[in-house]
């Protein structure tokens, strides 16, 4: 028996020099390596096309910013209104996009948005367009390292990348674009094939207005990149060289955009001057307190004291931000800094801000880095003409793993995302399907007030309005009266109290000042007013609602645990320390109109009149109903009891309370739980 070290034929043929062969290898004239990147591309975009549409399915999408791009391009499709919205016509009174962004490229989409007019289709070209963005990334990668096998590794690695998939994760956004366009740009940047890279940094300049800041750094970066060159042609005054002549072009051509966006939208689309603040957002910079964002660089330079503090400010947040956009390639961005140089203007935004948005992955914010984060590795890793693929080997390696290790903590598709991001995928609920079979009531052409996450599923018309945001809580009265003058347009109202209490108080509030408004459906909360409505109100679900010591609020008394209970504690009140004018008051919940069965989940000891049980709103102001605790033998023994007490609610009530008063000194109490229930 003899042995030997060579390997056998089956590990040879998987050695990466083998593989590399292998994808150069021709099926139909096409090399086998293409037909990866399309297989690639067709999983990325079905497997994300389904989880997105999904997480829309169960009302994970919302008005800021689905329902705008949604109701943007259905508009100009159906009635010819420019990417009109009425999401934000508070602040924009135009309605059209341009009143927020420049955005030239909504008209490249818009016919492929024409085939299928629906949010679910938007969710789809993103997907698509944020996997499409590694041809160029491949084919830029093979230009550096010569190897398709190298291409292909770091495409798949970009795919795997969770700051990609926290941009696909989160609604539509035309920041999607960005990769495929700055990949494209840096590749013919590098290949000096002017004409397509003056086309792709025009089509990033058409996203919107913003991108016109990496742009002008993408200049900075060629200027840096053949900094030689063009001392060496400004000293011979050779102005008509190319490469002088594309730096140029693109630092002036960037800058002139820029201030171009501004003048169209303050001529054609100007903001409410009332809302101007918030328009520019610029209290999410309002620990370095610059009025403009525009200021951010000068304000940093001037006051470095405030710098400090705005840089700090989350400073864990900011670096697991860092550490997710790159750990997933084990750090080697940070050995070829200049190609971060473009992406310069979003880290200083985005790391001096205290908007905790700016500094997350799941947004469309970082897509104004993540082309430069990934060109930076490449050049880091795969530039090394003298390197064999076998000299690769370990690099590639050591950005696999860490790659997986960040996808299966951070990728929105890891279990781990539901507790770090509030993400991840879930099965559909009962509730969401009652909403579902409430949204199925409303005509197709109806008009309708509803809120945030609602909105994307009713935002297939012109005239369906949400509630505006609270961050413009600062304005309440013109926020107010923006609503109560919407809401005497529409002909529904749709609101979901466990989704969001505060939209649904907004409307509850104006509800109670009219008439004309009934509940048509409703089911666990979830309510569809119609107005001039004069039949029954159809239930599919009873609205229930229990409330213990965490949104119980006790006034005298004790929290102790009972081994009865339902919860962890129960409320006690102690008789023997006095009488006392109440024992516990709240929840101060939203409830809406219609029959319900209050039941107190109780233990009671002593005689006579022992409490009274108030059931009010307006901060106990208006009482609905009231009923007093009376026993004419006093109990001995510890039995817990359901005591119930009905009521009827005609209009919203913004916080309804049940409070136990006048509470006497032969009493001793404790409270488990109080159930409310719709009575149909």
């Amino acid at each position: 028996m003899t042995t030997t070290n060579e390997p056998t034929s089956f590990s040879r043929k998987l050695t990466a020099e083998n593989f590399e062969k292998w994808l150069g290898q021709r099926v139909f004239r096409v090399e086998i390596v293409w037909l990866f990147l399309a297989i690639s591309i067709i999983i990325y975009t079905a497997t994300f096309s389904y989880f997105t549409i999904l997480k829309h399915y169960e009302f994970r999408t919302y008005a800021w910013d689905l329902g705008i791009f949604n109701q943007s391009f259905w508009t100009t499709i159906h009635y010819g209104r420019f990417f009109y919205s009425n999401v934000e016509l508070l602040v924009n009174p135009s309605g059209s996009f341009f009143g927020a962004h420049f955005s030239p490229i909504l008209l490249l989409i818009l016919p492929f948005y024409a085939i299928d007019s629906s949010p679910q289709s938007l969710l789809v070209i993103q997907s698509f367009v944020l996997a499409l963005a590694i041809i160029p990334l491949y084919k830029l990668t093979f230009w550096v390292s010569k190897y398709r096998f190298v291409g292909l590794f770091f495409c798949a690695i970009f795919l795997l990348y969770p700051p990609l998939q926290g941009m696909n994760w989160f609604d539509f956004h035309l920041q999607s674009f960005l990769p495929l366009f700055f990949f494209s740009t840096i590749y013919f940047l590098e290949r000096q094939k002017w004409a397509p890279y003056l086309i792709f940094i025009t089509l990033a300049l058409m996203v919107e207005e913003h991108a016109a800041l990496t742009v002008f750094f993408v200049g900075l970066l060629v200027a840096v990149q053949h900094r030689k060159h063009i001392l060496s042609v400004l000293k011979t005054k050779k102005f008509k060289d190319t490469i002088l002549l594309v730096t140029v072009v693109t630092l002036v051509f960037s800058a002139i955009w820029y201030l171009m966006t501004i003048w169209v939208r303050d001529a054609f689309f100007p903001v409410n001057p009332a809302f101007l603040s918030n328009f520019k957002a610029s209290s999410n910079w309002s620990v370095l307190g610059v009025p403009d964002p525009v200021m951010i660089p000068f304000y940093i330079v001037r006051y470095p004291d405030r710098a400090f503090l705005a840089l700090s400010y989350d400073s864990l947040l900011k670096t697991q931000y860092l550490a997710a956009l790159f750990f997933p390639l084990a750090f080697t961005s940070f050995l070829k800094t200049k190609y971060l140089l473009p992406a310069v203007p979003w880290f200083v935004y985005s790391l001096f801000s205290n908007f905790y948005y700016y500094y997350i992955i799941y947004d469309q914010y970082p897509a104004y880095a993540v082309a430069f984060i990934l060109v930076a590795a490449v050049y880091a890793v795969a530039d090394h003409s003298s390197l064999s693929l076998r000299g690769l080997e370990r690099r590639l390696t050591i950005i696999f793993l860490c790659t997986v290790i960040a996808f299966a903590f951070v990728s929105p598709l890891s279990p781990y995302a539901v507790f770090v991001s509030g993400g991840g995928v879930t099965p559909i609920n009962q509730h969401e399907k009652l909403v579902h079979e409430v949204l199925a009531w409303i005509p197709a052409n109806a008009s309708i007030m509803t809120h945030n996450n609602l909105f994307p599923h009713v935002s297939s018309r012109i005239n369906a309005y949400v509630v505006p945001s609270p961050v413009y809580a600062d304005k309440k009265p013109e926020s107010r009266n923006f609503t109560r003058k919407i809401l005497g347009e529409v002909d529904y109202a749709l609101v979901d109290i466990e989704a969001d209490a505060y939209s649904s108080g907004v409307i509850f509030s104006l509800l109670r000042e009219r008439d004309d408004f009934k509940v048509q459906v409703s089911g666990d909360g979830v309510m569809l007013f119609k107005k001039g409505f004069t039949g029954n109100e159809t239930i599919l679900a009873p609205y229930q609602g229990r409330y213990d010591h965490h949104s119980l609020i006790l006034y005298s008394g004790e929290l102790v645990p009972t081994a009865e209970s339902s919860s962890d504690l129960v409320l006690h009140f102690n008789g023997s320390l006095g009488d006392s004018p109440m024992f516990w008051y709240g929840p101060r919940t939203l409830l809406p109109p219609g029959k319900y069965d209050v039941t107190l989940r109780l233990q009671v000891k002593g005689s006579n009149d022992l409490f009274t049980v108030n059931l009010c709103s307006d901060n106990g102001q208006s009482t609905i109903a009231s009923e007093t605790y009376s026993s004419t033998s006093p109990m001995t023994m510890a039995v817990w009891l359901n005591w119930k007490l009905q009521i009827v609610v005609n209009k919203p009530l913004l916080d309804f309370e049940v409070r136990a008063v006048n509470v006497s000194r032969n009493a001793d109490i404790y409270l488990d739980y109080i159930q409310v229930e719709t009575n149909p």
